[in-house]
């Protein structure tokens, strides 16, 4: 698989992302989504450094796939009610399994982004 960059801009500083072949739109807007919510933060508590700001940003993307996850829960949940004869223990862990692994896949992506952004503010 070819490797691609995509540069995108973070509290204007520009940044090199590598991604995979055919990922760059995807990636190119995950960093227009974390610009927006780290300008709004910039908005709310001024410039108190770039670290500090990606890492309420990564709380607030984990906040947001951790809501979205308990909805999918609750959807799978009134799924389940709704038919109890296929409702089971073992469907609701599954589903709570399959919650709790999109989580870590989530707060993995973004340690690694973040990692990629911190080596990238070291490069003059």
């Amino acid at each position: 698989m070819s490797q691609s960059v995509v540069t995108i801009r973070l509290n204007g500083h520009s940044y090199k992302i590598g991604c995979g072949a055919g990922e760059e739109g995807h990636v190119a807007n995950m960093g227009a989504e974390v610009e927006s919510i780290m300008q709004s933060l910039v908005g709310s508590v001024g410039q108190i450094g770039e670290a500090r700001l990606l890492a309420m940003v990564a709380l607030i993307l984990a906040d947001r796939a951790s809501t979205a996850a308990a909805a999918n829960g609750s959807s799978n949940a009134a799924a389940s009610a709704a038919s109890p004869a296929d409702a089971s223990a073992d469907d609701m862990n599954a589903a709570e399994d399959r919650a709790a692994a999109l989580l870590e896949d989530a707060a993995s992506k973004i340690a690694r982004l973040t990692s990629k952004l911190a080596f990238d503010t070291t490069k003059p």
